[in-house]
């Protein structure tokens, strides 16, 4: 049940997070700090793949604890380090350690909460970790939080004001 609404709504807020993205990918290129997290997170998806969630694992915490270059942008280095949190906060949640999984999103919350995909994914990953520790209200802030995130995402993408009604007949 967790797994289905988890995937779900990290799926919603994808579409939204995918197209805002985009826009800042270029900056983020020039950086071979930012070269070796991909080539890291591309090592810990093959780790995944061969059901080795302890070599992805460290694969991504050697992002998490390589220190940033002083000339790369603060948003750039933020999204790459929240990115990587919240892919160790899911795979502790994967291995039920819902604990790690907590600490890792905080974690990665505790670097910035502006509205973009890096903190709407974290909160959906702390909201499911909230759930599995049997905490829904504490889940229940956090996915609203996250969907109150993808709402501006997506209303920017499509420039649609956040708070404009729904049309006749829409639901909300």
């Amino acid at each position: 049940m967790i797994g289905r609404r988890f995937a779900r709504l990290a799926a919603t807020l994808s579409l939204a997070g995918l197209l805002a993205f985009g826009c800042s990918r270029a900056v983020e290129d020039a950086s071979p700090w930012v070269a070796e997290a991909e080539r890291r997170h591309a090592l810990a998806d093959q780790r995944l793949e061969a059901n080795d969630r302890s070599g992805a694992q460290d694969a991504l915490r050697g992002i998490v604890s390589a220190p940033a270059p002083a000339d790369l942008p603060a948003d750039a280095r933020r999204g790459v380090l929240q990115d990587t949190y919240f892919r160790l906060a899911r795979i502790e949640l994967a291995a039920n350690d819902p604990f790690a999984a907590l600490l890792d999103a905080d974690r990665g919350l505790a670097l910035g909460r502006p509205s973009d995909l890096f903190v709407a994914n974290l909160l959906v990953v702390r909201g499911a970790t909230h759930e599995a520790l049997n905490n829904a209200p504490l889940a229940a802030v956090d996915y609203h939080q996250a969907l109150l995130i993808n709402d501006e995402l997506l209303a920017k993408t499509l420039r649609v004001p956040a708070d404009a009604s729904p049309m006749p007949g829409e639901r909300p």
